[in-house]
């Protein structure tokens, strides 16, 4: 057999990463050792793969077509190993589930609620991460689905536009803003503000919305998370701008939540591996998902 299950392993790697760095991360080994597989892999085959122009690897026609065939493979490895797993577990269904940070308090939790009403006996692994380490989790098979609020772009990624989530104001019932039905921009300025960190993209998010606006805002306090902004809220630090999934559904029962009258954006979105067969539990999950957005789009509880 000329071309070994570590070739072609390596091989996939590169093709979907791009790099032999990426490759390298994605396998967890160095980059010479990805170098020198690929090498051996051209030599062993007498196929050239990539050209090499500039420290980039731009694959050729054969190794385009050589990757669907590589995938199959592939595919055929992981549902084997996933089988073992289960037999040795007893279980009989798996599915591995990542989101936004924002939407692990709310949303998540009911989709995965929902789904595991209709299948009990399903092993389900979740977790939150950040949408830099979506495309690797996914393309490695980490997770089987991804649910995220900032852009993902990658050629081999599905995404799809699931609605759209806007930023909102919580503060306590007796600050004087609560006694407004929607808040502005400007109502912000003479009080304690708390916003996201500039660090992540929600914090960059608000910031460049307000100096589009004309407004320069400098909080009081900064927070890497929504429910963080919310426990500050909570002891009268300022007025939070956080998403709205973080604040569904009464969660925060004793914060007063408001509209902002100059709209804050952001676009949810389901990441899927392009290339891989989805499961029956993948596609019952992705379809609960799409209900709950269209409960939120309606405006209805999806809880």
């Amino acid at each position: 057999m000329k071309f070994k299950l570590r070739q072609m392993e390596a091989f996939r790697a590169v093709m979907l990463t791009g790099t032999v760095s990426g490759a390298a991360r994605m396998l967890y080994v160095s980059q010479p050792a990805v170098s020198r597989l690929l090498n051996h892999t051209e030599t062993t085959l007498g196929i050239k793969l990539f050209e090499r122009t500039g420290g980039k690897l731009l694959p050729t026609s054969a190794a385009v077509a050589l990757l669907e065939e590589v995938q199959q493979v592939y595919d055929a490895a992981i549902s084997v190993g996933r089988f073992v797993e289960d037999l040795a577990s007893q279980s009989t269904t798996e599915i591995s589930v990542s989101c936004s940070p924002c939407l692990g308090l709310i949303l998540l939790p009911r989709v995965i609620e929902l789904f595991s009403q209709r299948n009990p006996k399903a092993r389900i692994r979740f977790h939150t991460t950040l949408t830099t380490d979506t495309p690797n989790e996914l393309l490695s098979k980490k997770t089987d689905l991804a649910v995220v609020v900032s852009p993902v772009t990658n050629p081999n990624l599905a995404v799809e536009n699931l609605g759209t989530g806007r930023m909102v104001c919580v503060m306590r019932p007796d600050h004087p803003l609560a006694a407004r039905k929607v808040v502005a921009f400007a109502d912000l300025v003479d009080h304690k503000t708390i916003f996201c960190t500039p660090s992540i993209d929600f914090g960059r998010l608000i910031r460049s919305t307000f100096e589009a606006h004309g407004f320069d805002i400098t909080p009081s306090i900064e927070a890497p998370r929504a429910e963080l902004a919310c426990a500050l809220a909570m002891r009268a630090l300022g007025v939070a701008i956080v998403d709205e999934f973080s604040v569904a559904n009464g969660v925060w029962a004793g914060l007063a939540i408001r509209p902002l009258l100059e709209p804050i954006n952001y676009s949810v979105s389901l990441v899927l591996p392009k290339f891989s067969v989805r499961s029956r539990m993948v596609e019952e999950f992705t379809e609960i998902l799409r209900d709950c957005m269209r409960l939120h789009a309606a405006g209805q509880p999806f809880a």
